[in-house]
């Protein structure tokens, strides 16, 4: 008898795990946000800075070399590093992404960025980005990219 309690723990432990597991997982939240970054490189890749910024928050915090910054603080950034003649001189593009919901409406997702074109060295780095769904939609809360 004890033995058959044991088991029934054991395997009632394991359905509880999985079902742990799938809790608040929607499988079209990846496919949502790898949608967003890439309409972001095209707006990037088109000139279009509004449009690159467009999957951020207005509340989005973008860490730099000396701390945090805000969205103003972010646009400014890229227009004066990037978008100093109206648009970017190299290409951008995202791949290695991968999405991982935390629960609560929140998603980590990591990657790479690759610069490349414009007769000038190929830059590439990893990102790590908060996603928060918003009444808007899926919005990032916070970028580190390095």
């Amino acid at each position: 008898m004890k033995r058959s309690a044991f088991v029934l723990f054991v395997v009632l432990v394991s359905f509880m795990g999985m079902v742990h597991g799938m809790e608040g997982k929607d499988p079209e939240v990846a496919e949502v946000i790898v949608n967003a970054l890439q309409s972001s490189a095209d707006g990037w890749n088109a000139g279009d800075l509004d449009a690159f910024l467009a999957p951020y928050d207005a509340t989005a915090r973008y860490m730099t070399g000396s701390g945090p910054v805000g969205w103003d603080g972010m646009r400014a950034r890229y227009r004066e590093k990037y978008f100093e003649n109206g648009r970017p001189e190299q290409a951008l593009e995202f791949d290695r992404i991968e999405v991982r919901e935390l629960g609560g409406g929140i998603a980590l997702v990591t990657g790479r960025f690759r610069l490349s074109g414009g007769g000038q060295p190929e830059g590439s780095g990893w990102f790590t980005l908060i996603w928060k769904r918003t009444p808007a939609g899926w919005k990032i809360i916070h970028d580190h990219s390095s």
